[in-house]
């Protein structure tokens, strides 16, 4: 079966992006922030426009989730 990368959450700024990715990884759930360079060349079409778009597998979703949840928590 083929993985889907999905879209995740979406962060007004890269270091809140950032930061849920790493917390994601430390706890073995792959992602990538998708627009980070292009936000980065081109804010007023980065993340002014739709964000920093954190992407992650489908089937890694329900993790995801309660790693977030957990991160809400703090």
């Amino acid at each position: 079966m083929e993985s889907k990368t999905i879209l995740f959450r979406t962060f007004d700024t890269l270091p809140e992006a950032q930061f849920v990715k790493d917390a994601l990884e430390q706890n073995g759930v792959q992602s990538f922030i998708a627009n980070e360079i292009c936000a980065q060349l081109y804010p007023i079409f980065g993340s002014s426009v739709s964000g920093y778009r954190l992407m992650i597998l489908e089937e890694e979703q329900d993790k995801a989730e309660e790693i977030y949840s957990g991160l809400q928590e703090i």
